[in-house]
């Protein structure tokens, strides 16, 4: 087993990344963090080509709403209960592509990136994630979750 030294972005990486197209939905994207248990998802379009990301935070400031409630878009969600009247202006919002909240400043770093690296560029930028990309394609991510893992396992 490697120390946590020798790691790197290859190492920790979730390769079966998650993620939506410029014309996804704002609801597509939270159903899919919902179901996949991410925080965010890389904006790719149909050549392959990273555009954008799109993550929680994105979500809940695409609409003034989350001014009210920082929950509003999980309340909307919830298939089968009430929503309340204030959060009836949020539903148009849901509905709106992707591409109107999506940050297009990307963090990326190789396969090879040693981990400690990815762990800096983590918080010298503010990111909570990077993306691995190989030969302009996107082969992985690395999740502040990923770090802080492989040093509980190193």
């Amino acid at each position: 087993m490697s120390t946590t030294s020798n790691l790197t972005a290859s190492d920790v990486m979730t390769r079966d990344v998650v993620t939506v197209h410029p014309n996804d939905t704002l609801r597509r994207a939270a159903k899919l963090m919902l179901e996949r248990g991410v925080s965010g998802l890389p904006v790719v379009s149909a050549d392959g080509r990273v555009v954008g990301i799109v993550s929680e935070r994105d979500l809940i400031r695409a609409d003034e709403m989350a001014e009210k409630s920082t929950r509003w878009w999980l309340d909307i969600l919830a298939e089968g209960e009430a929503i309340a009247p204030d959060f009836l202006g949020a539903i148009g919002a849901l509905n709106r592509p992707v591409t109107g909240v999506m940050r297009t400043d990307l963090t990326t770093v190789a396969e090879h990136t040693p981990l400690r690296e990815v762990a800096e560029r983590l918080v010298s930028e503010n990111v909570h994630r990077v993306l691995v990309m190989e030969n302009g394609k996107l082969v992985g991510i690395v999740a502040r979750r990923d770090v802080v893992k492989a040093i509980a396992q190193g």
